[in-house]
């Protein structure tokens, strides 16, 4: 068992550039443009990780959005903030964190748009309660969770404990920017967080 040492003090997340057609600055590079802040505090707030029962994520359907596609492992930046997936049209999981269907949460991140067009998680704000998201391993093992949660924090001001913390149940977190756009800090002013639990898996594959 590991144990993992979070305490974030602000969230940056995925896909925090403009709408398309929106006014803006140029970015200084497209990192900057659309990554998601996550510093963290090793003198408290001991996690548990126990991965013994999750899988490491290969890809992603959310049919209620017509997302299906690829899942890159993504970690943390120099300055402390989650990084981002290289390509916009892919998800990034949170590899220091949860193995998707471990007990805890596990965490995927994408971009609500590029610098010119919608991405990947651009209709995530439209999933609801009951809506099911199916992740698939690397060695093809099938969980499905189903979402039961939705709710919008100001960018500075996310629960990051209870979004990347423990929990006794098996949970995914998905989460991109919302809110309107700032071209001085090339910043989303809110983050929409998915919340989902586990209720099916794939038993002939794990």
């Amino acid at each position: 068992m590991k144990k993992l040492y979070v305490m974030a003090v602000a969230l940056m997340m995925a896909g925090c550039t403009s709408q398309p057609g929106a006014e803006m600055t140029e970015p200084k590079n497209e990192q900057q443009a659309t990554s998601v802040s996550v510093p963290f505090s090793e003198s408290k707030n001991e996690i548990i990780k126990d991965n013994r029962s999750g899988i490491v994520p290969a890809s992603i359907e959310i049919p209620a959005i017509n997302v299906k596609t690829k899942i890159e492992e993504v970690a943390t930046l120099r300055d402390g903030r989650m990084d981002v997936p290289k390509n916009p049209d892919n998800v990034g999981w949170y590899e220091p964190g949860t193995l998707p269907g471990a007990p805890g949460n596990a965490v995927l991140a994408g971009h609500v748009d590029d610098l010119t067009s919608p991405a990947v998680f651009y209709d995530l704000h439209k999933l609801k309660k009951g809506d099911k998201i199916m992740v698939t391993g690397t060695k093809g093992q099938t969980l499905t969770f189903e979402v039961y949660d939705q709710k919008t924090f100001p960018r500075l001001d996310a629960p990051i404990e209870d979004i990347f913390g423990f929990s006794f149940a098996s949970t995914l977190n998905l989460i991109t920017c919302s809110g309107d756009y700032d071209p001085e800090t090339t910043e989303r002013a809110e983050r929409t967080v998915i919340y989902t639990k586990l209720v099916e898996e794939n038993p002939e594959s794990l």
